[in-house]
């Protein structure tokens, strides 16, 4: 009983270069979605994962780009695109 499907929601931190997907939730306090919300990371945005290496992940947000650390990514979940 293996289902093949991608899972619903992945840690940010585990998405591979060149991927998109939605942002479905966080992991934080409110200072931390606060924090969030002012470098353009809301709920339901539409986001691109330029790189990820070791430490540092760099996204596409609203035709810019964010850098977040990998404890931050860790908490923010996204739901693939296929």
């Amino acid at each position: 009983m293996t289902d093949d499907k991608l899972p619903t929601e992945i840690p940010l931190a585990n998405m591979p270069p060149g991927s998109r997907g939605r942002i479905t939730r966080y992991l934080g306090g409110r200072m931390f979605r606060a924090r969030l919300v002012a470098l353009g990371i809301n709920l339901g945005q539409e986001v691109q994962v330029i790189q990820n290496h070791r430490g540092l992940i760099i996204l596409g947000v609203n035709s810019g780009r964010v850098a977040l650390g990998r404890g931050v990514s860790q908490k923010i979940f996204i739901t693939p695109e296929n």
